[in-house]
């Protein structure tokens, strides 16, 4: 019987390891957080830790495991576990992204250090370790600017600084960890997600975000819709994904989601690339519309186990993720009996409206009586919707659709009013 070590930051119903790897020979060996803990406690390997991002029991734990089961592969689809795998895969001299591409694809600094004066645009951008360097930085480059954290996901710790008085409030309340400051890209944001196996590109496909990737700052949603092939952009997009991934330290087998601007004059600029599938609903959007499960396949390459991928079958569909508002959720539309429903949909004190008939998958991480501070980051979200149509145009009008039907049937007071406690 082989062993592989999963660092296993998501929920059991998104990232049924066991079931994946049944009839394999390769039992999984679970290190997860303590809020996911419950949904993988029916498998005989499970080992939880609260304060799991930072929480360095948990490295000490994965390598005790790995080295008790003689693990011969290591698994990590969450951002935050993209480097601690790496390190342990270099640590026990295993197969797989080892720390250098680790860094390369989660310091964004790093990243770009790599590609600059490559194939792809990168912007003007500086690791910013003082006030000093933000004020030689738009000195030289003007407003507006944006700086983010090095190492985050989801746009969390993201802010475009628009003027003097943007940079000193940022200055003021500076971001913890290290960030680093870029010139602000106008223009639309796509992203490309695929898959790595055996070091070829055996997947890879464009999408626009409808809003953007700091909408849930405003409690607005997000969404992601495919490209068709005869899009003018999606030539270009897979070319500069395929250019950033032959540009950096790719490892042999991995999912990648890339971010790339197209600016009103028409120039491809490079955002960032993760070596992980994207966010949100995206791997369920690319299940329903390619029928192809991009961590499932991933993990098959990770282990060494024969690809289940065939050749793709697509139908139009979209993914929509709705962030949570400041305030006690009172009302959420919850029911389960429309065509919609999935196993991953949600229970609670629902409005008990009729799910849209376009909607073909449900995430729910919430139920009435919990009060929420608004969104946190893209790719966190209270409801999370896969979407289909006939045509991409379908499917962009049905994702407002279902975006304007959940505003209607949920209802939120303030935290500081009457009406029970959350």
């Amino acid at each position: 019987m082989r062993h592989v070590l999963v660092f296993a930051k998501t929920p059991y119903a998104k990232t049924p390891y066991d079931r994946w790897l049944a009839g394999s020979g390769t039992v999984p060996v679970i290190v997860t957080a303590a809020e996911y803990a419950a949904g993988y406690s029916h498998l005989p390997h499970v080992h939880a830790f609260p304060a799991y991002d930072t929480n360095q029991l948990v490295e000490k734990t994965a390598l005790r495991l790995a080295r008790e089961f003689a693990v011969e592969a290591v698994f990590a689809r969450a951002e935050a576990d993209i480097v601690r795998a790496a390190q342990l895969r270099e640590l026990l001299g295993l197969p797989g992204q080892h720390t250098a591409s680790a860094v390369a694809f989660r310091d964004k600094v790093v990243m770009k250090d790599q590609l600059a004066g490559g194939p792809v645009d990168v912007p003007a951008y500086r690791r910013l370790d003082s006030a000093y360097t933000a004020l030689a930085f738009v000195a030289e480059h003007g407003y507006p600017v944006v700086v983010k954290p090095v190492s985050e996901s989801g746009s969390l710790g993201a802010a475009i600084i628009r003027d003097e008085a943007d940079l000193d409030a940022c200055l003021a309340s500076p971001w913890r960890g290290t960030s680093e400051i870029e010139a602000f890209v106008p223009g639309q944001m796509y992203h490309v997600d695929g898959l790595v196996a055996g070091g070829e590109v055996v997947f890879v496909h464009p999408f626009r975000y409808l809003n953007d990737c700091l909408s849930f700052r405003d409690d607005d949603w997000v969404a992601n819709l495919p490209l068709t092939p005869q899009d003018p952009s999606y030539d270009r997009l897979v070319k500069a994904a395929r250019a950033v991934l032959a540009e950096l330290p790719t490892p042999p087998q991995t999912a990648f989601h890339a971010e790339f601007w197209i600016t009103p004059d028409d120039r491809l600029v490079f955002c960032e690339i993760a070596s992980r599938t994207g966010g949100g609903m995206i791997s369920a959007m690319v299940r329903h519309a390619f029928g192809i499960d991009l961590d499932k396949e991933w993990l098959y390459a990770e282990c060494g186990l024969p690809s289940t991928l065939g050749a793709p079958a697509y139908r139009p569909a979209g993914a929509l993720c709705i962030p949570p508002r400041n305030g006690v959720l009172e009302r959420l539309p919850t029911d389960g009996s429309g065509p919609g429903a999935g196993a991953d949909a949600g229970a609670g004190d629902g409005s008990g409206a009729e799910l849209p008939d376009c909607v073909r998958e449900v995430t729910l991480t919430g139920a009435a009586g919990q009060e929420f501070h608004g969104g946190v980051k893209s790719g966190l979200f209270l409801a999370g919707y896969v979407v289909d149509g006939d045509t991409e145009e379908d499917v962009a009008a049905n994702l407002e659709r279902v975006a304007g039907w959940f505003s209607d049937n949920t209802r939120w007071r303030p935290a500081d009013s009457s009406g029970g406690t959350a």
